[in-house]
């Protein structure tokens, strides 16, 4: 079994408004096996990661947790709730959309009891203006809980990651207190993921008690450097390009407008191999068996996920599909080019299919 699921299957393991540790050898090693994108078809969610090489106390640990959040929410904008496209966001922001997006809310009352509203027109009017709902004049509680149920709680793991080796004892204390707080106000799961030799501090035993242990996982031969490591990640979107993937964003711009290639690829597609794997690939054309993958360095710039990136496509090949992989830089400095690889790859897979009749 893969680090992906014996991570996964620690996290499903977390009741909700619940914060509990999960203890592994290697923080760097267990976060990146976060990125292996194999999934659990069955399985809704996303995590949300925050990583800090030295432990800060309690109130920033909260007001990271609280800014992360809001950047997702707006990389999640218009879509909350858990429907598609749910306030109106066009590209210059009328008063038409002001006031539609007024009578969305007031329809949110009716299904959404927890719903704060005066939060919720505060958060909409700065996602419309393109700026992170942190809206400061309401209390964290509120502000946690609403972001955390605009997100959806249920399908959500906050993960707290904490890649340094010796924190002080009351930064040790803040953070089991911290946790548990926020697993409180936003109702989601919640996981410290820490390495074995913290778990002697009697300061976390709060959360200690009932701790998973993540086996041992299968050693990178490369470290992956810690400026490329981020402080915030999120699962794709089924159907949409990652909101934080700026190569996807601006592929599925262009592709939007491309007659030809517009009607044939979707992104973050699931993929079942002839080896009953599940891959969620970055963009597929189902019909043709087409991936495309845009590749940054941060996933795949390491043995670890060279070597499954390989395995994959080796696995889709052999089920039929043809991989191509753009660099994510290139795709940002030369989207004309990335954009005439793709047709190439389609025009190349039609001609195929016309010879094989």
């Amino acid at each position: 079994m893969g680090g992906w699921f014996l991570i996964l299957d620690c996290l499903k393991k977390i009741p909700l408004s619940k914060a509990k540790v999960l203890l592994c050898a290697d923080t760097t090693e267990a976060l990146s096996s976060l990125e292996v994108p194999t999934i659990d078809d069955s399985f809704d969610f996303r995590i949300v990661a925050c990583k800090w090489n030295t432990l800060p106390d309690q109130q920033s640990i909260v007001d990271d947790v609280l800014r992360s959040l809001a950047e997702i929410s707006l990389a999640l904008w218009p879509s909350w709730y858990n429907q598609e496209n749910l306030f109106h966001a066009s590209a210059e922001t009328s008063l038409e959309d002001k006031i539609l997006n007024l009578i969305e809310i007031q329809h949110l009352r009716a299904t959404q009891q927890e719903l704060c509203l005066p939060w919720v027109k505060a958060a909409v009017t700065l996602c419309q203006a393109g700026k992170p709902p942190v809206v400061n004049h309401f209390s964290r509680v509120i502000q946690l809980s609403q972001l955390a149920l605009a997100i959806q709680p249920e399908n959500l793991f906050l993960l707290l990651c904490i890649n340094d080796p010796d924190p002080q004892a009351y930064r040790r204390l803040g953070l089991a207190q911290a946790a548990t707080w926020l697993a409180e106000a936003t109702g989601t799961r919640v996981a410290v993921l820490m390495s074995e030799d913290l778990a002697d501090h009697s300061e976390l035993d709060s959360i200690l008690y009932g701790a998973l242990q993540i086996p041992q996982l299968t050693r990178l031969d490369e470290k992956i450097p810690e400026a490329l490591e981020s402080k915030l990640s999120i699962w794709p979107i089924r159907g949409k390009p990652h909101p934080f993937s700026p190569g996807e964003q601006k592929l599925a711009e262009k592709l939007a407008d491309d007659p030809e290639l517009g009607p044939f690829f979707h992104f973050n597609q699931s993929v079942r191999t002839v080896r009953d794997s599940l891959y969620l690939v970055d963009l597929l054309w189902r019909d043709g068996k087409v991936v495309v993958e845009v590749d940054g360095y941060r996933h795949h710039g390491n043995s670890f996920g060279f070597r499954a990136d390989r395995h994959r496509d080796y696995e889709l090949l052999i089920s039929g599909y043809l991989v191509l992989r753009l660099p994510h830089d290139d795709v940002i400095n030369d989207i004309e080019i990335a954009v005439e690889k793709i047709r190439d790859v389609v025009r190349f897979r039609r001609n195929q299919n016309e010879y094989l009749k």
